[in-house]
């Protein structure tokens, strides 16, 4: 394809490229390794979804920080830092594991907190690097590329569980950050139009000056304010399902916990890959990106439901075959929503602030996904999984009709 080629043809992209595929390997297999080890000791959904409560509280306490600080210090220098952090904390984990289970909790709190400067470098650094009309296909080569990490470090973490164990996993999962690490350090200096002055008094004015005119930005710009809302709407919900992973494995398709990546994640990146091609064409062709949206969200929230509500009542073997098939439209209409929305917000954001938005996307997401995941969490444990699925897609059929009743107000680019 003419726009993969040259993509291809720019070393930064394909640098930075290195480095988020190995940092989404990383983060998915580290999150379902996690997951399953505490659930086959606990046997509790709510002890893993502290995991998640964990991950969440340095985007609460220090997302809004990490999300200026995109704008105002060298992209490559937080890029690699972060890096440099993260195999360190896997690295302390995979020696200290045995004597202390919960440490797990303390580890993912001190790896997100370096994914919060990471997170945001990374997603203001891809527009610098590529040329305007081939940001869609770029943002689909990504989202490519978070939905194979999904795949890949759920499988790999559970086959690596399996046959290395705990602590070689860990030692495998920090030597890839160090090669992610070595990628990103080849990156030329990515500085930042302005800077906080020297003066301590004067930067601390300006770093809050600088957050909160990005908030107000955020606010007050419809074209970003109500996209932004849809995509943060869209992460919880990920969110909630992949903590669930362990148990709808074992108590709705009835298999191993940790073979859960085998029957869920992978339909659902045959269809996420199958739709990142098609919706990247469609865009490309003129197909209205809102009209993608609304399709997607129906698509999806059905597929839940479906998975909650019909799939416990039907028998053994359809509920299988039919698991797997919503989880594959699933993945389709998925990122029949995210590439779109993540698209018009990278265009419709001015370079200067796009470290503040995409870095309060990942903010306010992981702040908001902390009561419902727990919310969640509680559900599966006393009333199933099942029901918690059909919650979840009812919830999110409100939102599809709230979209068609408002259509003047839900301003997206039609182009």
């Amino acid at each position: 394809m003419k726009e993969l080629s040259s993509l291809l043809k720019s070393r930064n992209f394909v640098r930075l490229w290195i480095s988020q595929i190995i940092s989404q390997v990383v983060v998915n297999f580290l999150s379902f390794l996690l997951l399953v080890y505490l659930f086959e000791i606990t046997g509790s959904t709510v002890a893993t979804s502290f995991i998640w409560v964990a991950y969440a509280l340095p985007a609460v306490l220090f997302g809004p920080i990490a999300a200026v600080s995109a704008d105002v210090v060298d992209k490559r220098r937080l890029l690699t830092v972060a890096l440099l952090i993260q195999s360190l904390v896997v690295a302390v984990l995979a020696m200290l594991h045995n004597r202390f289970i919960y440490l797990a909790y303390g580890i993912v709190f001190a790896y997100s907190l370096a994914n919060q400067f990471y997170i945001p470098a990374e997603a203001a650094s891809l527009p610098l690097f590529v040329k305007k009309q081939n940001l869609p296909f770029a943002n689909s080569l990504f989202f490519l590329t978070v939905q194979s990490a999904f795949v890949l470090g759920f499988l790999f973490a559970g086959t690596s569980f399996e046959y290395l164990g705990m602590s070689v996993s860990l030692v495998l999962a920090s030597g890839l950050l160090l090669v992610a690490y070595s990628s990103v350090s080849l990156l030329p200096r990515i500085l930042p139009s302005e800077k906080i002055p020297k003066d301590i008094s004067k930067g601390i004015v300006r770093f809050f000056s600088e957050l909160i005119e990005g908030y107000q930005f955020i606010r007050n710009n419809k074209r970003v304010f109500l996209p932004f809302i849809l995509l943060i709407g869209l992460q919880i919900s990920l969110s909630v399902v992949v903590v669930s992973m362990p148990a709808l494995a074992q108590d709705l398709i009835k298999i191993r916990p940790r073979l859960a990546g085998f029957v869920i994640a992978v339909p659902a990146f045959i269809g996420a890959l199958s739709s990142t091609i098609l919706v990247s064409r469609a865009i490309s062709r003129g197909v209205p990106r809102k009209r993608i949206v609304e399709i997607s969200l129906f698509i999806l929230n059905t597929s839940l439901l479906v998975v909650g509500s019909i799939v416990p009542n039907v028998s053994f073997w359809i509920g299988r075959t039919l698991s797997v098939i919503c989880f594959f439209t699933a993945g389709i209409s998925y990122v029949g929503c995210l590439i779109p929305t993540l698209t018009h917000l990278q265009i419709a954001t001015p370079s200067s602030k796009l470290g503040r938005v995409f870095g309060n996307i990942w903010f306010i997401t992981t702040a908001f996904t902390v009561v419902p995941l727990l919310f969640s969490a509680a559900i599966t444990e006393v009333f199933g999984v099942g029901l918690m699925m059909s919650l979840l897609g009812l919830a999110g059929m409100l939102v599809f009709f709230y979209v068609e009743i408002s259509r003047r107000n839900f301003l997206m680019i039609n182009k």
